[in-house]
Parts: C-alpha cells; structure tokens; sequence
C-alpha cells in the first residue's frame, strides 16, 4: 500500500509495516535532527500540546517528525514502486487528486494490461484525460465507492466484522 498520507491511519487499519510505503512519512515515528536518535512519535506529544519544539534529552537537539517537508527528498522507500508496480495485478487509487510527482506517475507505472480502479470524488489524471481499456471508475464519496467494492466482492461481513473489531480496541 502506498500513501500519500503522514496521519498513520493505514498503521491503526492493521496494515502491517512490510505492506506500507508512507511516501511522505509518518508522524508515528521522529528523529533529532542532531545525533539520529529514533522516538516513538507519541513520545513528542507532550511537547507539541503544549506548543513547544520537542527536545532530544540526549543531545538537545530539535526533534522532528518523520514526515517530509516541501523541497525534502522521497524516503528511499517510497522508490519500491520500480519493483512492485510492473508485478501488480491490479492497481486500486483512491482519495487523491493525482496532482503531486512523483506519485501523480504511480499510476502509469503499472503494465498497460493491468486493471486499474479509481475511486474517488473526481476523475483525476490519466482517468480524465487517458483511460485505458481495462480501467474501471467509481465516483463519488470515497467510504461509499469502498463499500461498492466490498460488496461486489462479497466480502461484507468480513469488512464489518474487522470495523466491529476495530471499534472495540479504539474503545478500550
């Protein structure tokens, strides 16, 4: 899975690490700008509530959040695509305006052959203006187009039954 995403949702969805790229980082880990030290990101609350630049107790150095700022290169990571998007059997786009490079290209970095779904509020780049034959569009409310999808698929109680799930760990 990759997102553009740095709020980590995909990582409290249950998708494991080893599945996630996080192009533009994530706010659920943080590094001190000086000595490299690794924090939790919930490590830095405190000091964020509170309005304050976190501190590294090691070295006094700013920590910042592992998220990358305007003009910051790509996590080495992210570039994975050049491998696992030619081995895609499919490729499902949701919730994006395909607007900022290099992830606006991801979705020609998939073999021509292979299906792509876009789910979303709009027709976004190669969906408004360079369809392929095997390409599939679901407007509208991107919650709705994912329900459209499971049910298609047949796997309705299994997606309830893992919100239910999910709903009791947020709760407890």
């Amino acid at each position: 899975m990759y997102t553009q995403n740095i709020d980590g949702l995909e990582r409290l969805a249950g998708v494991p690490a080893e599945m996630l790229v996080e192009a533009h980082g994530t706010f659920a880990t943080a590094t001190c700008t000086s000595c490299q030290r690794k924090y939790d990101g919930e490590d830095l609350r405190p000091a964020v509530m509170s309005g304050t630049v976190p501190q590294c107790p090691t070295c006094k150095g700013v920590v910042k959040p592992d998220i990358v700022f305007f003009g910051e290169e790509l996590p080495l990571h992210f570039f994975k695509y050049l491998t696992d998007f030619p081995l895609g059997d499919l490729l499902i786009i949701m919730g994006t305006s395909l607007e900022v490079e290099p992830f606006a290209s991801l979705a020609g970095a998939v073999r021509s052959t292979v299906p792509r779904l876009l789910i979303n509020r709009d027709l976004v780049g190669p969906f408004a203006w360079g369809r392929r034959p095997h390409d599939v569009v679901q407007l509208g409310d991107v919650v709705g187009g994912v329900k459209t999808l499971v049910d298609a698929l047949g796997w309705t109680r299994e997606l309830e039954a893992l919100m239910a799930a999910g709903n009791q760990k947020v709760c407890s």
